[in-house]
């Protein structure tokens, strides 16, 4: 399986940061609504929150790995070009 393109990755991990600040946009309005209560609305936006920082955090580290190693492997290819 080809591996997705860097634009794309980070398009997908854009949509989803999006999706959970929606997520935490839709409990605020339950709490405007008053379907919730404050401290459980507290409480479920700061999870959604933690878990949109973690995967960030981690997914974009991930990437910069990928990325980190690609250009290694690119010029280690580029050294031996040059060495022949």
């Amino acid at each position: 399986m080809a591996a997705p393109n860097h634009v794309a990755l980070y398009e997908r991990l854009f949509l989803l940061n999006r999706c959970l600040e929606q997520v935490g946009e839709i409990i605020e309005q339950f709490l405007q609504e008053g379907v919730v209560h404050e401290a459980y609305a507290g409480d479920r936006q700061r999870s959604v929150e933690e878990l949109r920082a973690d995967l960030s955090h981690v997914l974009t580290g991930m990437l910069h790995q990928r990325e980190l190693e690609a250009c290694v492997s690119s010029t280690r290819k580029q050294i031996k070009q040059e060495e022949r």
